[in-house]
């Protein structure tokens, strides 16, 4: 598989998991509409995902609170 397919699945990968997470959570904690609680969903695992980055045909990634991108 090429590098960049592998960042692209990791970070669809780890997007999802992260969305269904936080929708779960927040929907049993707080009584909200529906698109309220997507959007939200949705805006914080974006922000909180860890990104895969490729650099020279190397796969790093780069997690949210962390200041330098590690290699894989």
């Amino acid at each position: 598989m090429n590098v960049k397919r592998k960042a692209l699945f990791f970070n669809l990968i780890c997007f999802g998991l992260l969305f269904v997470l936080v929708k779960t959570i927040i929907g049993t904690l707080i009584p909200m509409s529906y698109i309220p609680l997507i959007a939200f969903s949705a805006l914080l695992a974006s922000v909180f995902s860890p990104k895969f980055l490729v650099n020279k045909g190397k796969l790093y990634i780069k997690i949210p609170l962390v200041k330098e991108p590690r290699e894989l």
